[in-house]
């Protein structure tokens, strides 16, 4: 040990010694404890979002195809997954149109030029997702039967082919005009032809006119120049000519002067002639004519696949034809008329070829006191006359004397016995009718029926009324004592060249004849043979329903004649 000096030593100095650790667990231990109740206020952090993924785009356009200045609808359909706003931008190229966004996924497209657009939705998420719709616009152009403003006037005759414009032109025909040569004149659709007063078309020669609609919508309108006059006719003035209209309407017309006032005229070879197809009419419509609305003179006709005739409003009746024309009248709609029936015309109403009468919803008024049935010689080939389930003929009264006798074939010996043949089937719904013309209708307003020589004839669901006037026929039957050869219908032909088969006439009714009901003139063996009635009905007749036939030589009828059924 050290001595300090002065007598007083000083102590060495205390090493300096470190507090001890604190373990890390501890302080763990320690943050764990605090609080009250032992537990913490502090969880674990929020899951991150799902990231929005866009798998794509679609759009749709009503309508896809539009005229100049209407509106298109769009719609976009965004298929997408995660936390995606689903929402789209509009876009529209090329220029020239108006895009409207309605708000998330709709919107409005307008454009006044023509031209195909490209409609763009690009999705908000993902603008490289993206889809597009096409819309076309069309051309603005008037609706069918609107001027468009462009005038073009036809004032001379056609003799080299043309086309008058369409979509809302207005062609103006101020005086008569004709087409001529082999020319064809071709309207378009959506032409308007505008008549001046009493103005007509005459196509003549090998010409055509043709009107060319296209449809409901595509339609073209013959009308009149002056509002309060009406425009002539569409003439076809020879038989190699020929009037082709579709989806055509004639209003106005029929101003032409004469008598009938047609909206429609057309003309054939001659009454002795066949039809000649001289008139196409596909979905057309005369409407309001001054008169008929179409008028068929020496055996002009409809070509065979006319259809959809609509005649209306006329001040006279929808047709005027010659009898064996009537059969190329095409199915349509007669009503709506001054009168609402067919009217024959012409120096006879003879049928000398085959033709059918199909039920056109109006009846057929035959004004003559004859019409025949069969071949003109020198043909000798049966003719036959069919008419369809509910065709109705109309035979008035004819000056003072009674009106029509139908007879169908001819008498006497070979070869003179010509055949015709009346096929007449309805239908209970639909029967076939014979009857007056007159306004109050009394029995004998026309003569009746005459099956002369009618072998392969069949009537059934047929009615027979108001027949039996006077008429010349003498036969040497055996029907009751000092009475006349007068009945609503008339069978045989004084001889035994044609019997009747016992079913010739069933389910049919013959009401109201003036004398009998059935006047058998044919020749037999026996009296009574065969009996017609059995199926039928006979009310408010004259005389019993069927006469005592002619017997075959040397037969003797019985003493004062009689009736096979009274």
């Amino acid at each position: 040990m050290r001595r300090l000096s002065h007598g007083r030593a000083r102590a060495a100095p205390r090493p300096r010694i470190p507090p001890p650790p604190v373990a890390v667990a501890g302080i763990a231990l320690l943050m764990g404890g605090c609080g009250s109740g032992g537990g913490s206020d502090v969880g674990p952090p929020p899951p991150e979002p799902p990231r929005c993924t866009v798998g794509g785009v679609t759009v749709s356009a009503t309508p896809t195809t539009m005229s100049a200045g209407a509106t298109a609808t769009l719609l976009a359909a965004v298929t997408a997954s995660g936390s995606c706003a689903a929402t789209v931008a509009w876009s529209a190229t090329p220029v020239g149109g108006v895009l409207t966004p309605g708000g998330g996924l709709t919107a409005t497209f307008t454009a006044t030029t023509a031209g195909t657009y490209t409609i763009r939705a690009a999705s908000t998420d993902d603008p490289a997702r993206s889809g597009t719709a096409a819309v076309t616009v069309t051309p603005n152009v008037p609706a069918c039967g609107q001027p468009s403003g462009v005038t073009v006037t036809h004032a001379a005759d056609v003799a080299a082919s043309e086309a008058w414009a369409g979509d809302g032109v207005t062609h103006v025909v101020p005086n008569a005009i004709a087409i001529r040569g082999g020319a064809v004149v071709t309207v378009q659709p959506c032409a308007i032809v505008a008549l001046g007063p009493g103005v007509s078309i005459t196509v003549r020669d090998n010409a055509r006119l043709v009107s060319a609609g296209t449809g409901d919508t595509r339609f073209v309108l013959f009308r009149r120049g002056n509002a309060a006059q009406a425009w002539g006719t569409l003439l076809g003035g020879s038989a190699t000519s020929l009037i082709d209209l579709t989806w055509t309407r004639l209003q106005g017309g029929g101003g032409f002067g004469v008598t009938n006032q047609p909206t429609v005229a057309i003309v054939g070879v001659g009454y002795g002639a066949l039809p000649a197809p001289v008139l196409r009419t596909v979905d057309v419509t005369i409407e309001g004519s001054g008169g008929v609305g179409v008028d068929i003179d020496t055996n002009g006709g409809f070509t065979a696949d006319s259809r959809g005739l609509t005649i209306t409003g006329s001040a006279g009746r929808p047709v005027r034809t010659t009898m064996l024309s009537l059969g190329t009248l095409p199915a349509g709609t007669y009503t709506g008329n001054g009168t609402d029936e067919i009217l024959i015309h012409g120096p006879t109403a003879n049928v000398f070829a085959n033709m059918t009468v199909e039920d056109r919803g109006v009846p057929v008024r035959i004004p003559f006191t004859g019409l025949y049935v069969g071949p003109a010689p020198p043909s000798a080939a049966p003719v036959t006359l069919r008419l369809r389930p509910g065709v109705v003929f109309r035979f008035p009264r004819v000056g003072n004397q009674g009106g029509m006798r139908m007879t169908f074939g001819t008498n006497g010996a070979a070869p003179n016995n010509l055949v015709g043949v009346l096929d007449a089937v309805g239908t209970a719904a639909k029967p076939i009718v014979f009857t007056s013309g007159e306004a109050t209708p009394a029995p004998g307003d026309w003569v009746g029926i005459w099956l002369n020589t009618a072998n392969g004839s069949r009537l059934d669901h047929v009615e027979i009324s108001y027949a039996g006037g006077p008429t010349g026929i003498q036969s040497n039957n055996c029907r009751p004592a000092n009475t006349r050869d007068e009945a609503a219908l008339f069978v045989g032909s004084f001889s035994d060249q044609y019997v009747p088969p016992a079913n010739l006439v069933t389910n049919s009714r013959i009401t109201h004849s003036a004398a009998y009901g059935i006047n058998a003139m044919w020749q037999a063996g026996t009296f009574d043979a065969p009996n017609l009635t059995a199926t039928n009905v006979f009310q408010n007749n004259a005389r019993c329903r069927q006469t005592y036939n002619g017997l075959t030589p040397p037969g003797t009828c019985p003493r004062g004649g009689g009736c096979t059924a009274s």
